[in-house]
């Protein structure tokens, strides 16, 4: 139960960063859903293919706050997979 409870936080807080990530990225560069979906996903995993609208002094900001909260994530998630490989739990959850 712990670890499918761990699994569930993971997804819910992956999800609350791309949804802070779309949000913030549509309403400081002024882009759509799916420019912002891009630049949320290209920030996150660190990707950089290259920015979609003009970045000013707030925007570099946001997005140094994304890389940091989504890789916070990312690695929440996969040390907690790492830790129920480890513990013999994996197959139980």
């Amino acid at each position: 139960m712990k670890n499918k409870r761990k699994f569930i936080v993971t997804i819910f807080l992956l999800v609350v960063v791309f949804i802070i990530g779309v949000t913030g990225y549509m309403k400081i560069l002024n882009v759509g859903f799916v420019d912002a979906l891009y630049m949320t996903v290209i920030t996150i995993s660190t990707v950089g293919y290259g920015e979609i609208g003009v970045m000013t002094d707030t925007s570099k900001l946001f997005s140094i706050f994304i890389i940091f909260l989504g890789l916070s994530v990312v690695t929440y998630g996969i040390t907690s997979l790492i830790s129920l490989f480890f513990e013999g739990e994996l197959k139980d959850a």
